[in-house]
């Protein structure tokens, strides 16, 4: 189960991979919180929230960084950028000069920053570890974003009851700082030769990359199904998250939604486990299309529910079926590209990221408009609809064993 962690560079990825998405983690609670706290707004709680994931948009830029250049050098520069976004808005806050369009900077410039990192970094988990062992270690690195998911939103709620909002901000700074120096004796010893230095003009090598994929309709198929799952029930869930817990479990004090960030946290845990466990499962095209289904009947499920112990053990269970639709993807995707292609392929797979925030929005005018359930109903009644016509076309990815 734990294989990949018998590399001593892909062990040192996955420290940096614990201390990012706990500041991640930490991050999120608290912003999605804050946001509520200063507009009393779905709409701009979505918009806030978004604002980090638009830059996403520009992955497939990100990813031939990756290809042209040196991927641990990238990662520290991002990294370092991060701290100081972080520290920055930690003074804005603890200061109480905070007015709203500093919330909008704030997540933009994170996401530039995470549209950087999330590309290089899932690249990296591909040149520390030989091809036989992908599939435990991208499930390993989802099963450390998972565990510091279930202890980060937690953890996070506590500090805003405890200390106000401006702490959190501070620690997420300190612990882009662990990343930074875990990063220096990094080396990625799986990287191939032919994937350092540029081979033609910027413009080439991106069209280089779409070709690339359009030619596979097992890659196409892998980007799309994470595209609509990501789309139509993270951006759901991740931008409406405060308003259900405020609006139908009835605490807006940071505490409720630290919990279901956390329930979030401990079903991507499970399921990583799971997948780790079972990572030589070779129908892995069929077990995507059954977890997205999953993923939008659990969605549709959580909007009839209206208590926190409820809405825990759902969405927890929802997580499950989301982690292995991007774990397994993931895998699928990597195993089947060539080194020097993989940091364009990986930056276009995530562009699920870079369209969550028109999710999101849609999400919000929903949830303004009728309620946050029904908002979620359609989200969930739209994944599985967008699965069924997807599925008419994926005669090969249905069929896939790898």
């Amino acid at each position: 189960m734990f294989h990949a962690l018998a590399y001593r560079n892909y062990r040192l990825l996955w420290i940096t991979n614990l201390f990012s998405s706990g500041g991640n983690w930490i991050q999120q609670v608290t912003i999605g919180w804050l946001a509520f706290e200063v507009t009393g707004s779905p709409f701009k709680v979505a918009m806030v929230m978004g604002m980090r994931a638009i830059p996403m948009l520009a992955a497939p830029l990100s990813g031939l960084l990756a290809d042209r250049f040196d991927r641990r050098r990238i990662m520290m520069i991002d990294h370092f950028g991060l701290m100081v976004i972080a520290l920055c808005f930690a003074l804005v806050v603890l200061f109480d000069v905070l007015q709203e369009w500093h919330m909008y900077v704030f997540s933009f410039l994170t996401g530039v920053a995470w549209s950087i990192n999330n590309p290089i970094r899932q690249v990296l988990v591909g040149n520390t570890v030989p091809r036989s062992v992908l599939m435990n270690a991208v499930a390993l690195n989802s099963l450390g974003f998972n565990t510091m998911r279930m202890i980060g939103p937690a953890f996070g709620g506590a500090m805003i009851v405890a200390f106000g909002p401006g702490v959190n901000f501070l620690l997420q700074g300190f612990l882009y700082v662990g990343v930074l120096a875990a990063l220096v004796p990094f080396r990625a010893d799986y990287a191939s030769a032919a994937s350092k230095g540029p081979r033609g003009s910027f413009l080439k090598e991106l069209g280089e990359g779409f070709r690339y994929i359009g030619q596979s309709n097992i890659t196409l198929t892998a980007i799309l199904l994470s595209l609509i799952t990501t789309f139509t029930t993270m951006a759901f869930i991740s931008t409406q998250a405060p308003v259900f817990a405020a609006l139908v479990i009835g605490d807006d004090s940071g505490g409720a939604l630290g919990w279901m960030l956390t329930a979030m946290g401990g079903g991507g845990f499970v399921g990583t486990v799971l997948i780790a466990r079972f990572s030589n499962f070779q129908r892995k095209g069929l077990l995507v299309m059954v977890s997205v289904a999953g993923a939008g009947i659990m969605l549709i499920v959580m909007a009839q529910v209206e208590t926190l112990l409820l809405t825990m053990g759902v969405i927890a269970v929802q997580q499950i079926f989301f982690n292995t639709v991007m774990i397994t993807n993931n895998t699928i995707v990597q195993s089947i590209t060539i080194d020097e292609m993989r940091g364009r392929v990986m930056g276009v797979y995530m562009l699920d990221i870079g369209f969550q925030p028109l999710g999101g929005v849609i999400a919000g005018i929903l949830a303004s408009i009728y309620s946050v359930s029904i908002s979620w109903m359609i989200g969930g009644a739209a994944c599985l609809v967008s699965l069924a016509v997807i599925s008419a076309f994926a005669g090969p990815f249905r069929r896939l064993r790898i």
